[in-house]
């Protein structure tokens, strides 16, 4: 999970960002992210069923897509929307990226990524989830070859 954790850094520049948040570029990202850490949990697992393994403690990150403004406006709004479409529309969830490091019970590690933050309206941001996707195989093979 450290590995993670220090992976999800890379999304976050330091100099243009708030606490938690980037612009992205410097990883090739289409849209700005926050990270937000997973809080880590544990689980009294017991012995594995049917000897498939348990997860015994999950952690990670998600990283959440956030509204890119152009102008003052969002990039992705069509500048004829009326006042009442637009106020709906800044209530809907941008989406992300959520990645779950689980410790099994065999102590194994998995890893895995889904869509998170995502409801009906929520413009699917495919490319970025893409660039997400890449440097997380990348850092994981890197991670692997030093183990």
């Amino acid at each position: 999970s450290i590995m993670i954790s220090e992976w999800s850094r890379l999304f976050i520049d330091e100099e243009d960002s708030e606490v938690h948040g980037s612009d992205g570029k410097k990883m090739g990202l289409t849209t700005p992210v926050t990270v937000v850490p997973l809080v880590k949990q544990s689980f009294d697992v017991g012995d594995a069923v049917g000897g498939v393994a348990a997860v015994a403690e999950l952690s990670g990150v998600q990283l959440l897509f956030k509204k890119p403004k152009v102008g003052g406006r969002s990039a992705y709004k069509d500048k004829d929307e009326d006042e009442d479409k637009e106020s709906k529309k800044e209530t809907i969830k941008e989406g992300g990226v959520e990645v779950q490091v689980q410790q099994l019970s065999n102590g194994e590690l998995q890893v895995s990524a889904k869509r998170c933050e995502i409801e009906e309206g929520t413009m699917i941001k495919e490319m970025s989830e893409q660039t997400i996707l890449g440097s997380l195989r990348e850092a994981i093979r890197a991670w692997r070859k030093e183990q």
